[in-house]
């Protein structure tokens, strides 16, 4: 209170465009009558319950800023929610200079009543810092105008790489990259917007759309049609739905029709859908021609949250899956929430293995969110999941940002994916989605970390808890174990005959073993085979 929160926001959406909306207009308009009676007739608590429900009335539609009470903090769950929504700033002041700001003011109820009240802001400005300080972006605001702390929120936002932007119709995640950052777009109907946002440099730029057999056609229509009004010349390329399109033999039918289409070096390729499309797509794209651009447009979980980040492109062999592929980092991704309503429910819930992985490895307060309302998640309640996909999106942009290349730090996003991929190769054709295989392999690998020292039985149990309440398998059936053993052998991560594995000491960090005992890893691998 008392920072000038309601100017500056004012000021800030003037400057971006953006609409301005205020919680506590919010609030009195519902309820009839201003905060303080509201304080003085209902309670405290009465009034967070408003300003909460008020909060996740406004985010529902996104392209604002948005002016909040100085206590919206105290409950974790708004917290969460504004930084979900986009980047959150918080306006400092001293005791003093509230002081002289709301002496004034008869309507500050938390400053109300006897004795010294510059005692009583102190008292609460140190009850609120351990919220306060979870603010990305901090403006000291005792010696500027309304007009200087907007202009101070702009500059500060500009400095700060790792904060997520907002855009009307939605947010967007940076991928600091010395040499090929690009951008994460998030929001509801991005489909229709793709020509916007990856607009042609030429006019007689040709695009490709690759696509599986499975994808729905509205999909690829709204796709095509944005792209066509942008200006590209569009060519839609298909591939069998599932695993063995990611082979040389379809890339090679792929590169025929791409020179068929008269794709050119300043052509772009749009990989549109699962996993699958975007392995391959982008693959194809980083050897066209020497390497042309791409995009990725994310239509899975697994894909949005995980596969269409970061610059790994690929196909599988006989004998493993990814072993022959090229970093190609994309020149953007475009991901629609509104797609995932199309989904399959075993489709979903797989996508949900890399979003408990990503919790596991970077973020204990988000796998204890995860926790608490993955009911909400597997519903699809828009708020949870704007959540969970953009702060998804932010652990994988910055693990990528830090080892582009994957020669270090990178190394911890492979948690679970040992086990895992090699389960998935023993399984065969469709007996495991990528995700379930993952979600079995943190199983395994939590249990190998309790089992050599590293973490405890209660940290592998957790991971397992939640996998089951997220609808994933604890146990494989029919999986043939000597075949996974052996498929593990020739694990991409092997590194002059050592298997390197990515372990979670405790929720929320990784590490990673350089030369794992590997009677330990395949008692952890048989461990999980039910057959």
């Amino acid at each position: 209170m008392g920072t000038g929160k309601t100017a500056v926001a004012t000021r800030l959406a003037e400057m971006l465009g953006l609409r301005f909306v205020d919680t506590d207009t919010i609030v009195e308009q519902r309820v009839g009558y201003t905060v303080a009676d509201i304080f003085e007739r209902n309670g405290e608590a009465y009034f967070r319950d408003a300003e909460s429900e008020a909060l996740r009335e406004v985010l529902q539609e996104p392209g604002a800023v948005i002016s909040t009470g100085g206590g919206i903090l105290l409950r974790e769950e708004n917290g969460r929610l504004l930084s979900a929504a986009g980047p959150l700033i918080c306006l400092d002041a001293s005791p003093r200079v509230i002081h002289e700001r709301t002496r004034h003011d008869g309507a500050r109820p938390l400053l109300a009543g006897p004795g010294d009240p510059i005692s009583r802001i102190t008292a609460l400005l140190a009850e609120r810092q351990p919220s306060y300080a979870k603010c990305r972006v901090h403006i000291d605001t005792d010696d500027l105008t309304a007009e200087g702390v907007a202009q101070a929120v702009v500059e500060a936002l500009r400095e700060d790489g790792r904060a997520v932007t907002l855009l009307p119709g939605g947010i967007k995640v940076p991928v600091s990259l010395r040499d090929r950052s690009y951008r994460i777009h998030v929001g509801s109907g991005c489909l229709s917007r793709i020509g916007c946002l990856c607009p042609p440099k030429h006019s007689q730029a040709r695009a490709a759309v690759l696509i599986s057999e499975a994808l729905p056609r509205r999909h690829v229509d709204i796709v095509e049609r944005s792209l066509v009004n942008a200006g590209w010349g569009v060519a839609v390329l298909t591939v069998p739905d599932g695993e063995p399109s990611k082979s040389l033999q379809v890339a090679s039918r792929l590169y025929e029709e791409l020179l068929d289409a008269r794709l050119d070096r300043g052509s772009m390729m749009f990989a549109l859908g699962g996993g699958v499309v975007g392995d391959l797509g982008g693959f194809v794209a980083a050897t066209f021609l020497r390497g042309i651009d791409y995009a990725q447009i994310p239509t899975s979980l697994i894909a949005q949250v995980d596969s269409s980040i970061g610059g790994k492109t690929g196909v599988n062999l006989s004998r493993g899956k990814n072993l022959v592929g090229a970093f190609h980092h994309p020149r953007g991704v475009v991901i629609d929430t509104d797609v995932l309503g199309t989904l399959p429910p075993r489709e979903l819930r797989s996508g949900l293995a890399e979003v408990i992985k990503h919790a596991a490895i970077a973020d204990a307060e988000l796998f204890e969110y995860l926790e608490r309302q993955i009911g909400c998640v597997l519903d699809l309640d828009p708020l949870c999941l704007r959540y969970v996909i953009a702060r998804n999106c932010q652990i994988k942009a910055e693990i990528v940002s830090a080892d582009p290349y994957d020669r270090g730090v990178r190394g911890i996003l492979n948690y679970g994916h040992t086990v895992g991929h090699a389960l998935e190769k023993a399984a065969g054709e469709w007996e495991l989605r990528h995700g379930e295989a993952v979600a079995l392999g943190i199983v395994a690998e939590s249990r190998l970390a309790a089992r050599i020292g590293i973490s405890t039985l209660e940290m592998a149990e957790r991971q397992e808890a939640l996998m089951r309440a997220a609808g994933l398998p604890s146990a494989a059936e029919r999986v043939d174990f000597p075949h996974a053993a052996a498929a593990m052998g020739l694990d991409k991560k092997i590194e002059y005959g050592r298997l390197k594995v990515s372990l979670v000491p405790t929720i929320g960090k990784a590490q990673t073993l350089e030369d794992v005992d590997r009677v330990a890893l395949e008692n952890a691998l048989r461990s999980v085979c039910a057959g």
